[in-house]
């Protein structure tokens, strides 16, 4: 009996390690730029916000073919389908990333989430270290409608925000459109 139940359980682990079913609380990463993140899990649930290929989110749970996530940055959760997922980290992500880079990228979650309080939306769906001191913002539709000149600034202060984490010879800050094309670049 003890044997045939151990056979069992054996088996059931098995099929779970074997078909790489994701477990509450695992890292995955987006795989597609401008994916909606949704209130529930359909395609008719409203859209919270996009997010760009390779922001890194925590998974709560499934359903069918959606997958709750935890978006640590917003401090929120929502609904994104499994086929834009992975578990798989980003070839950026093994890039050798200074200690700068997470401060940086702390302060874009803070910034973040202080526009979300104020407007409702968030300005940058990623951050990306490109090596040499290049740091990559994916902007949001929100922060590519802004005027001209409010974005000029935000650049400029951004760039010295991210100059007073680098500590390197050469800094960049470059910003792109969620298809990933530049908008902007400083210096």
């Amino acid at each position: 009996m003890f044997r045939r139940l151990f056979f069992l359980l054996f088996i059931c682990l098995f099929l779970d390690v074997a078909g790489g079913v994701a477990a509450s609380g695992d890292r995955l990463f987006v795989t597609g730029s401008g994916v909606n993140v949704r209130s529930g899990p359909e395609t008719t649930r409203s859209v919270l916000m996009q997010i760009g290929e390779g922001h890194e989110l925590t998974e709560i749970e499934r359903q069918q073919d959606w997958v709750r996530v935890k978006i640590a940055w917003i401090g929120g959760s929502g609904w994104i389908h499994e086929s834009l997922l992975t578990s798989e980290v980003p070839a950026d992500a093994a890039r050798q990333r200074p200690p700068a880079y997470h401060n940086f990228v702390q302060d874009i979650e803070q910034l973040n989430l202080d526009i979300l309080d104020i407007l409702g939306d968030v300005f940058f769906a990623r951050v990306a270290y490109r090596g040499e001191g290049r740091v990559e913002l994916t902007a949001t539709p929100a922060w590519l409608s802004a005027p001209a000149e409010e974005r000029r600034r935000d650049v400029e202060a951004l760039y010295a925000l991210w100059k007073a984490h680098y500590d390197g010879d050469e800094s960049t800050l470059v910003i792109v459109d969620p298809r990933g094309e530049p908008v902007t670049q400083h210096p």
